[in-house]
């Protein structure tokens, strides 16, 4: 009997246990249904939320100069951490003396060219010169010889009867000449003596009549040289004149031979200015690699440097003031203000009519403030916010979504994980 007690109660109390169990999964079924509706129905809420970047050296060293701390405001490109530099200086310095070596090289080569071509001009302008000035000493020497080897033929071939008969002319001409000045000149003696004319007129015609007889005794002069012919020193002097015009040819034509000396002279010109154009080129070589090589040490040196990415906070610091760190290493955290964002969770079934690019209306839960927004990404939720049917036949999945909405007018002041609330869809 005591046994079948025993039996019922525990029915009892597994039916009771059963019973409140039951009751315990209706009420809580019921509860979620209410909240996910109670969500779905009235203004869901989310967290401003930023995104964090972790800012780091781009190379290994020790932190020599820290500039900033957690709570501080930065800029994009500012500076926020140094490493030592020492030996990447010196390199740099050693670069930098390189170049200039390099580059003062390039200025000597050049300068070469530049001699290099100044000489082959001199050289062409002095074979221009030196032919020119040849070429007119060979004609002028040539001329001459052609003059006195005339001047010899006429010479040895005596005058020509036009010449002969041109002298006697002159002759004759003169004589008459001073046939009248004699006559004139006496007459004015006479007329002097008379008292007629002044002694200035006697004068006057005395000075005619002695330079008639001088022109006079020259005709005859010439005359007697024309029908005599010329002496025989004339002629060997004129074959002398002859044979030192002939020299001079020859002389004349042996200077084309430095014609020949400053071509050559031009040519060790232009074999120089290949030359030191090749050093040119070599010159530049050299500066473009130590170039490079600078470059390449102020490149090294710029990561040294730690330069914020973006305009932010610094909400953490996980290195120190000398401290060793290496490349990677995240020294500071900055939360990046310029796009802040909150994600709401919508069922599927209050998704109609939302879509990117809606301006959204929200609240600032700690200052009531206004807000607005512009949905940027709707996307569907993780597996574990599906929302379950009940046992009621007929009943399907509901789909969790969330909608991603970019803050436009969120005042700078507002702390990143404040809550914020869905108010409405605004107007563009």
């Amino acid at each position: 009997m005591e046994k079948k007690m025993k039996g019922i109660r525990m029915i009892m109390f597994t039916t009771m246990a059963l019973l409140i169990g039951g009751g315990a999964y209706a009420l809580a079924s019921y509860g979620e249904t209410n909240r996910i509706e109670a969500t779905s129905t009235s203004q869901p809420t989310a967290y401003v939320e930023a995104t964090n970047m972790n800012v780091s050296f781009k190379m290994g060293g020790r932190i020599s100069e820290i500039y900033v701390k957690e709570g501080d405001r930065v800029k994009k490109g500012q500076l926020l951490a140094r490493l030592e530099s020492k030996e990447l200086q010196d390199k740099a310095a050693q670069a930098q003396a390189a170049l200039s070596a390099a580059e003062a090289g390039v200025e000597q080569a050049q300068a070469a060219v530049s001699a290099a071509e100044a000489k082959k001009a001199q050289g062409q302008s002095s074979v221009d010169v030196t032919a020119e000035t040849v070429e007119r000493q060979v004609a002028q020497a040539q001329a001459a010889v052609k003059a006195a080897q005339a001047h010899v033929n006429a010479l040895k071939n005596g005058a020509r009867k036009e010449e002969r008969e041109q002298a006697q002319i002159k002759v004759n001409a003169t004589k008459e000449a001073y046939r009248l000045a004699e006559d004139n000149y006496n007459r004015m003696k006479t007329l002097l003596e008379q008292g007629a004319v002044p002694q200035a007129k006697v004068d006057e015609a005395e000075l005619n009549y002695q330079k008639a007889k001088a022109e006079y005794e020259a005709a005859q002069k010439q005359y007697e040289m024309v029908q005599n012919g010329p002496r025989k020193e004339e002629i060997q002097a004129a074959e002398a004149q002859l044979e030192q015009a002939k020299a001079a040819v020859a002389l004349a034509e042996a200077g084309k031979g430095q014609i020949t000396l400053r071509q050559e002279d031009v040519h060790a010109a232009e074999a120089g200015i290949s030359q030191a154009a090749s050093s040119v080129s070599s010159a530049n070589a050299n500066v473009s690699k130590a170039r490079a090589a600078l470059n390449e040490a102020k490149t090294y040196i710029g990561y040294t440097e730690l330069r914020a990415p973006a305009d932010g906070i610094i909400t953490s610091q996980s290195a120190q003031l000398g401290e060793l760190v290496g490349a990677g290493f995240p020294v500071f955290t900055l939360e990046v203000t310029k796009d802040r964002w909150a994600k709401f969770y919508f069922p599927e079934t209050e998704l109609d009519g939302l879509k990117v690019g809606d301006v959204i209306n929200m609240k600032l839960i700690s200052t009531g403030k206004t807000v607005k927004g512009k949905i940027t990404v709707i996307q569907p939720a993780a597996d574990f916010a599906i929302q379950k049917p009940s046992q009621n036949t007929g009943d399907t999945d509901v789909r969790s979504f969330g909608v991603k909405v970019t803050f436009t007018d969120l005042p700078d002041h507002t702390a990143t994980g404040m809550t914020i609330q869905w108010q409405n869809k605004g107007e563009k």
